[in-house]
């Protein structure tokens, strides 16, 4: 889908990592921006603008001045998106549109709202994409196609209809697949499609980290890479999460937590029809996605 008409003018990207990166690709593939700014470390702008990804060094912010974009999209860690909307919301452009990729959406959005000046309207949003890959390097303009898009509907506030709209087509254009939430619909969801999975693949790679066996790994086939992926991601980006949505993580944890019980217990008596029902309940899972 290309836009013939540029929905904006100009649009800065807060973090040009892998999801900022592959956004600033694909919008400029589907012509969705007149001029792509970026804001990060002197390294990865340079970078940037050496393969094209961005046009040039967002200024405004680090300066004390109000940024000119007309669409501010933030890519960093949740502790950064924080950040820069309790520090710098104030320099966005009063009629611009600014909405986020932060993987917890109610800390954020409730610091959109207190800290972002009067006429500029914040649409909170998530890609379900990306990788345990991190880095401008690992920039793809396909890395968001046919992945689910949650976009925050704020119910309290009807004058974001028309924000979340043009996002939407925004979201539309790159080939991702909008998905209308809450915030708490939206947390509660990622807590255990997202992040629970994130912790199981991290908990099951310390079992074996715990106890090394070289004998053992050199048996460990397609199945044991395929669970323990995850366990590759940083730290440094999964703190924020579990801190912006402990409640809901928790949650999916005791959840995760009963089954493997269950599991253990018709293990350890022998009793293995509650297992096979559990299994044949996963299957059917499977089956439908």
């Amino acid at each position: 889908m290309v836009i013939r008409n540029m929905l904006f003018r100009h649009i800065s990207i807060v973090g040009t990592g892998l999801i900022g990166g592959s956004f600033a690709l694909a919008a400029r593939r589907y012509g969705i921006a007149e001029r792509i700014t970026g804001v990060d470390s002197a390294a990865v702008l340079k970078e940037a603008c050496a393969r094209g990804i961005i046009d040039e060094a967002e200024t405004s912010f680090d300066s004390g001045r109000v940024c000119e974009a007309d669409f501010v999209y933030l890519a960093a860690p949740v502790g950064g998106i924080l950040s820069f909307l309790r520090t710098r919301g104030k320099l966005v452009r009063q009629d611009a549109i600014i909405t986020d990729s932060g993987s917890t959406k109610r800390e954020i959005c409730r610091a959109a709202r207190e800290t972002l000046p009067g006429g500029v309207v914040f649409v909170g949003g998530h890609p379900m994409a990306g990788s345990h890959h991190a880095g401008i390097q690992y920039a793809d303009a396909d890395l968001f196609r046919n992945a689910a898009y949650a976009l925050v509907v704020d119910d309290a506030n009807p004058g974001s209809s028309d924000a979340v709209r043009k996002v939407e087509e925004v979201v539309n254009a790159i080939g991702a697949v909008p998905v209308h939430v809450t915030t708490e619909e939206h947390d509660r969801a990622v807590a255990r499609m997202s992040h629970t999975p994130q912790l199981v693949a991290t908990a099951l790679a310390c079992a074996v980290a715990r106890r090394p066996n070289e004998a053992d790994l050199r048996l460990a086939g397609t199945g044991f890479s395929e669970m323990v992926r995850l366990a590759g991601s940083r730290w440094s980006v999964w703190e924020d999460i579990c801190r912006t949505n402990a409640d809901e993580i928790s949650l999916a944890l005791d959840d995760v937590i009963g089954e493997i019980e269950a599991a253990r217990s018709s293990i350890s008596s022998g009793d293995f029809e509650e297992l096979g029902g559990a299994f044949e309940l996963a299957n059917n899972l499977v089956k439908t996605r």
